[in-house]
């Protein structure tokens, strides 16, 4: 595939906690306006792009703002992500977890990634989100009918868009849209991304409260219907509603 890989990270009140920002060297910041000044301290020029405070303080309508606007493709990560890793499976059920990846092996694995979507025909990919090595099949290298997250997305031309109805689940919404129309996305099951979700202040973190997340995920489970997506009906704590159990009526991997 031509054409040179555009890579942005939404950023909010984070200036002084950019994870990637010496690993992701060619990445620039999408940030508001208003908060030019903060981020002009530890960000050249060229690594920021300003847009108006009304196109912010949503996740879902700024990710809107840079399919709009940065041409394609286009990869977006999150700031709380610092890097990437793999896992390795050797003889006899040996496992090398957590496997950092150089930013150079990095590039290489982005470059690789949109290669392999555009010739495949998938307009969005990305990695695994679990870096758990016990969830590692050395012989699924990719997935299909998979759901990609917010974190770490690649996309190639396509008209949708991010549902700001969802809130903080605009992501597993928005890959459930993908699936629903192309029938596929691409997941690389080999790689992931390493973050500190949760451990983090600003971003979205500094507004999720239990009765946000509940309302998000009764949000989505309208949209698409239990059968799709779910959360627990009566969570005990917040971190159980941070990650939706999908079933994708799709065959294959």
């Amino acid at each position: 595939m031509g054409g040179q890989v555009n890579i942005v990270i939404p950023t909010y009140k984070r200036a002084d906690a950019l994870a990637g920002k010496d690993y992701f060297r060619s990445a620039r910041y999408v940030l508001p306006e208003s908060q030019r000044d903060d981020y002009r301290r530890v960000l050249p020029s060229a690594r920021m792009i300003v847009i108006p405070d009304g196109a912010d303080g949503n996740i879902a309508r700024k990710r809107n703002w840079i399919l709009e606007n940065v041409e394609r493709p286009v990869l977006m990560i999150d700031d709380d992500v610092a890097g990437l890793m793999h896992t390795e499976k050797g003889a006899r059920a040996y496992c090398r977890q957590n496997i950092p990846l150089t930013p150079e092996q990095a590039q290489g694995v982005i470059e690789q990634g949109f290669n392999l979507a555009h010739g495949w025909g998938c307009v969005y990919w990305g990695i695994n989100v679990n870096t758990d090595g016990r969830n590692y099949q050395q012989y699924k290298p990719f997935s299909l009918t998979q759901v990609v997250l917010g974190p770490f997305q690649g996309h190639l031309w396509h008209d949708l868009r991010f549902d700001e109805r969802m809130g903080t689940k605009d992501d597993y919404d928005f890959s459930l849209q993908v699936l629903s129309r192309f029938k596929k996305v691409l997941r690389l099951n080999k790689y992931a991304y390493v973050c500190r979700h949760g451990r983090n202040a600003g971003g979205i973190v500094a507004s999720r409260t239990m009765e946000r997340e509940t309302a998000y995920c009764r949000a989505i489970e309208k949209k698409w219907g239990r059968h799709i997506i779910r959360y627990p009906r009566r969570p005990k704590r917040l971190g159980e509603l941070l990650n939706g159990r999908v079933m994708v009526p799709i065959n294959g991997v």
